[in-house]
């Protein structure tokens, strides 16, 4: 039995606060980012590096774009540039636990960013 997890709709007026509180809350935590396409398929674009942030620059080099950043010292840096996005949503699929974000692109493709907590050393 599938189950959906509802999701919220964040109006892009509210975007660059939400991705400044979004890095706040979630910073360090497990990212995996992947491009979901109709005609060319799911590309896995990143996987397990510690979330840095995300930022839609509204002026500049990149107005209308999004970013999305992970990891850290000893371990690679990685971005993920989101063109012409029209839709951020949200889906808390385990409140404080976990958390998705898609991005929905005037290009076709959906961006989707998954948050995990990032596992805890034994004792």
């Amino acid at each position: 039995m599938r189950t959906t997890v509802p999701t919220q709709e964040i109006p892009k007026e509210n975007w660059q606060a939400y991705f400044a509180k979004l890095a706040e809350q979630y910073a360090g935590w497990v990212t995996s980012v992947e491009a979901l396409h109709r005609e060319l398929g799911d590309q896995h674009v990143m996987d397990g590096l510690p979330f840095q942030g995300i930022s839609y620059d509204s002026a500049g080099s990149q107005a209308g774009d999004i970013l999305i950043e992970a990891g850290d010292l000893g371990t690679p840096f990685e971005t993920h540039l989101v063109h012409q996005p029209t839709v951020v949503r949200i889906a808390v699929t385990q409140p404080g636990a976990e958390a998705d974000v898609e991005i929905a692109s005037a290009e076709g493709y959906t961006t989707l960013v998954r948050l995990r907590p990032r596992p805890q050393l034994p004792a």
